[in-house]
């Protein structure tokens, strides 16, 4: 055990310097093998590799380029037209059109930070000229990208079923009730703090013009649908569907005359890095994962745990305590393959659901996005509205605690996650 401190120390200390995670955990892993030898360095590289050498992974970089696409094609900016001319004239609409476009979006790039950064991009801006706060609007955008973590394809559901070794397909159902529930308390709260502080409306929209924007956004709009069919019926493994996203998204660009073939090589390279740096972080995240079972460490846990309780609330509200700490200086990625063995095989002890554990899990880095010092989604927005990020976190408490309140749900009252999956994998 002291040999994993030494490694969590290592970590932190070299985070709080603001070192890349991926160096900062591989760096940590060398020193101490350094100090305390007896492991081969050769198994560096081995466990490196194998800990990126999964059939499902291929998926992250399909995900990533499908959005890198769309923002090129132009398909984001139709989207967010359609939703205007629904929702804007409501009282605090185009804050809801900023959260139907993150939910739209969250199943498509599969990442929170890629959300924040495409739908803030346009949408902060948007909202600036429209007299909401720049910390309201960055808080929002950051909080309704936070989604996309938990409603497929999620990046991080992917890394956890490799991990786990449950079925993706059955993670992937399961993600859609905590993403949608969190979407529709984040409305409410829109449209009562919209409503108390007398933010504009929209201009409102004909029918017919809304009617037009439909059609032009057509193509756009049918990408979620054919993603969630797929999905239910099962006709595309993880692989498959994101191949078939990126192929459909360079056909809807070109058919919207905004994608440049002469763009594509630019956003190969760009994915190209994004995925680099994922399966970088994936691979260290298993050395240090295998370091931790040869210390024996999930047995000590195990061992520990069941001493103290065998209540599975007990555990999981700990679980949550540890989970939200965690995300303060772990990104998704490596908590997921670094944590996961550690506590997976004591949810299994005390009879709990992989697939509920699973969610909870990603649920809780869910949250991790968007609070310090780790929450991308909040430093992504904060930057995009150029507003402090003090500022930025006062306007995000009431959706802290509709993200707690969700939490609460999935955590203590699992059967509604099952609905999905038991109806269409029976």
């Amino acid at each position: 055990m002291t040999y994993m401190l030494a490694i969590a120390a290592a970590s932190l200390a070299l985070l709080l310097l603001s070192v890349p995670v991926a160096f900062a955990l591989g760096l940590s892993c060398l020193l101490v093998m350094i100090l305390w030898p007896g492991t081969p360095f050769l198994l560096v590289a081995q466990k490196t590799l194998n800990g990126m050498d999964s059939l499902p992974l291929l998926a992250i970089p399909f995900f990533l380029l499908a959005s890198g696409i769309m923002n090129a094609g132009g398909l984001t900016d139709r989207v967010v037209n359609v939703f205007n001319g629904i929702v804007g004239p409501l009282r605090g609409g185009l804050a809801m059109v900023n959260i139907a476009v993150n939910i739209f979006f969250a199943g498509i790039s599969g990442s929170a930070v890629a959300d924040a950064t495409a739908t803030g991009s346009i949408l902060i801006p948007a909202m600036k000229r429209n007299g909401y706060p720049g910390p309201f609007a960055a808080g929002l955008t950051a909080a309704a990208a936070a989604c996309g973590p938990v409603i497929p394809p999620s990046i991080v559901l992917i890394v956890y079923g490799v991990v786990a070794h449950v079925s993706i397909f059955r993670l992937f159902l399961a993600g859609y009730l905590p993403g949608l529930l969190l979407a529709a308390l984040l409305v409410s709260y829109v449209w009562y703090a919209a409503t108390e502080r007398g933010y504009a409306k929209q201009p409102r929209v004909g029918l017919r013009e809304i009617i037009s924007r439909i059609r032009l956004g057509f193509w756009a709009l049918t990408m979620p649908v054919g993603l969630v069919l797929g999905i239910l019926l099962g006709v595309f493994t993880v692989v498959e569907l994101g191949a078939v996203l990126v192929v459909y998204a360079i056909l809807v660009g070109l058919i919207y005359r905004q994608l440049s073939l002469r763009e594509i090589p630019q956003i190969l390279l760009q994915v190209g890095l994004d995925a680099a740096n994922i399966m970088f972080i994936v691979g260290v995240s298993s050395l240090l994962a295998y370091l931790i079972a040869l210390n024996r460490v999930p047995e000590l846990v195990l061992a520990k745990v069941l001493s103290f309780t065998h209540d599975k609330t007990v555990f999981l509200t700990a679980l949550n305590g540890i989970l939200l700490v965690a995300g303060t200086f772990l990104d998704s990625t490596p908590a997921t393959i670094i944590l996961v063995p550690i506590f997976l095989p004591i949810a299994k002890e005390l009879g709990i659901d992989p697939i509920h554990f699973g969610i909870v899990f990603v649920f809780n880095l869910c949250i991790g996005t968007v609070h310090p010092p780790v929450g991308l989604n909040l430093y992504v927005t904060s930057r995009i509205a150029k507003e402090p990020i003090v500022k930025v976190m006062v306007e995000l408490v009431p959706m802290y605690i509709l993200m707690f309140i969700v939490l609460a749900f999935i955590t203590y009252f699992p059967a509604p996650i099952f609905w999905l999956p038991e109806l269409l994998t029976r």
